[in-house]
C-alpha cells in the first residue's frame, strides 16, 4: 500500500519509493521534477513568484514563492547526484478561483507565467503542463511511476465562502 503525503502551500516533498504526493491548487502552482530511471521526485506548492527582498535583511528560503521553491528542488536533485535533464518536469495550477476581476490578469495566472517562464530561462523543458482556467485542482503524484492526476473542481462564487477545510475536503470526494 502506498503512503500519501499532503503536501501544503508553501511545502515541498522529494523522496523516493511508493508514495503518492497530494496537494490541492486554486491560484497556486505546483511543479513536479521525476526522475524515471531512479524514480524519485518532487513537489514544490508555491502561492506568489517571488518575494520583496529587504536590503542588508537576511532571509532563509521560502518555499511559498516560485524563485525560492524552484531552487529548492533543483538543490534536491544536485543533493541526491542526478542531473536536472534527466527528470520530467510537469506544471500545474495557476487557476482563477474568485472571479472578481475577469478582465485582469489573476494571481493564478501570474503564478502559471512565471513557473514556465522561469524553468524556460533555466533551460528546463516542461513535458506536461496544465495551467490557468477556472476553478481548482486536486493533484496526485506518484512516485513510483511520474503519473499526475488531476481532478477538477468549479470556482467559488463571491456570495459563498468555503473554509480551506471544506475546499480540501469537497476536493477529495
Amino acid at each position: 500500500m502506498s503512503r500519501r503525503i499532503f503536501v501544503n502551500p508553501g511545502e515541498i516533498y522529494f523522496g523516493s519509493g511508493d508514495v503518492h504526493v497530494e496537494t490541492l491548487l486554486g491560484s497556486c502552482v505546483a511543479i513536479t521534477f521525476w526522475h524515471p530511471v531512479r524514480r524519485l521526485g518532487g513537489l514544490c506548492h508555491f502561492l506568489l513568484p517571488s518575494r520583496l527582498h529587504t536590503p542588508g535583511k537576511a532571509m532563509t528560503r521560502d518555499g511559498r514563492y516560485g524563485e525560492e521553491a524552484v531552487q529548492h528542488l533543483l538543490d534536491e536533485v544536485k543533493l541526491h547526484g542526478t542531473r536536472i535533464e534527466d527528470y520530467a518536469v510537469k506544471v500545474f495550477g495557476g487557476g482563477r478561483v474568485f472571479d472578481t476581476e475577469p478582465q485582469k490578469a489573476s494571481i493564478g495566472e501570474t503564478n502559471a507565467l512565471f513557473a514556465i517562464s522561469r524553468l524556460q530561462q533555466l533551460r528546463i523543458p516542461v513535458a506536461v503542463q496544465d495551467i490557468t482556467g477556472y476553478g481548482y485542482r486536486y493533484l496526485r503524484f506518484d512516485l513510483g511511476s511520474g503519473d499526475v492526476w488531476i481532478r477538477r473542481g468549479r470556482g467559488i462564487a463571491m456570495d459563498k465562502k468555503m473554509s480551506a477545510r471544506e475546499l480540501t475536503e469537497s476536493a477529495r470526494k
